[in-house]
């Protein structure tokens, strides 16, 4: 009897050992690589013009971080991302889209045209899913366009596991209540959904901030991008740029506020380290 209540209590620890191995396994693989993932930004502009801060903020953070050249590789932008807001879409926001990423990969209208957009999406994430790599959606709008995007992978890609290769990162309680919401429920189930706190906490600040935008708008490198987001949105009025919560929790940055932000990216020696 003794005999068999220690094989029982070794089994056991030899579950226990297995499941934190598989654990530890799975929390490896939800870790963004730079070599073989990509990262889909999705920005609603409909109707807050903070999407215009971010995707200044977004690009200043990945080129200083990986070079020009990796974002063509790595980087897919869309503008228009947006659900149920959709009557509320601001078309003044793609001079900020142009400002930000004409220069290093273009990127998509799918307020233009949707289903353009999702097939483009759909050939650019099949890609990367087919190398082995992952893709990371920064949800800075709604989930609708994911959710085309994903139902087109599953029936044309049925063998790939999207809640394990499709990973959406949301901050916002507004985004999810703005998304029609079968997409929302369809996205949930068919990816690695990842909801975090809301960045408004710590990359928001009503009347702006003079230090950030005098650094912002003074870079050698990222000057214009952030330029060209000011004069769409005053900082004066606010500085948000809370959407890059989520590309910051891509990249395991964790949460910069503001002035952290402005230290370790728009520093007078920031952004001339990769080409």
């Amino acid at each position: 009897m003794r005999t068999t209540v220690v094989a029982l209590v070794l089994l056991s620890v030899m579950c226990l050992v297995s499941l934190a191995s598989l654990a530890v396994a799975d929390e490896k693989k939800s870790a963004f690589n730079s070599k073989t993932d990509a990262i889909s930004l999705h920005y609603d502009h409909a109707p807050d013009k903070d999407d215009g801060q971010s995707a200044a903020a977004d690009r200043t953070v990945l080129e200083s971080m990986f070079g020009k050249q990796w974002l063509k590789k790595h980087v897919i932008a869309v503008s228009g991302a947006y659900g149920t807001n959709k009557p509320r879409f601001n078309p003044k926001s793609d001079a900020v889209m142009r400002a930000a990423w004409d220069d290093c990969g273009g990127w998509i209208a799918a307020h233009d045209d949707w289903d353009a957009a999702t097939g483009e999406l759909f050939k650019r994430w099949s890609e990367v899913i087919k190398a082995g790599g992952h893709v990371w959606v920064k949800e800075g709008g709604q989930s609708d366009l994911t959710a085309d995007v994903v139902r087109k992978i599953k029936k044309q890609m049925p063998d790939v596991a999207t809640t394990r290769r499709i990973h959406v990162v949301q901050h916002s309680n507004w985004n999810e209540n703005a998304t029609t919401k079968a997409d929302l429920a369809y996205t949930k189930a068919n990816t690695d959904y990842i909801r975090i706190s809301d960045a408004n906490r710590y990359l928001n600040q009503k009347g702006g901030n003079k230090a950030f935008e005098k650094a912002a708008t003074g870079h050698a490198a990222f000057g214009k991008v952030w330029r060209s987001a000011f004069d769409y949105y005053n900082p004066k009025q606010r500085l948000d740029f809370s959407d890059t919560g989520e590309l910051l929790r891509i990249l395991g940055l964790g949460e910069l506020g503001i002035d952290d932000f402005r230290k370790r990216f728009l520093s007078v020696d920031s952004g001339k380290k990769k080409s």
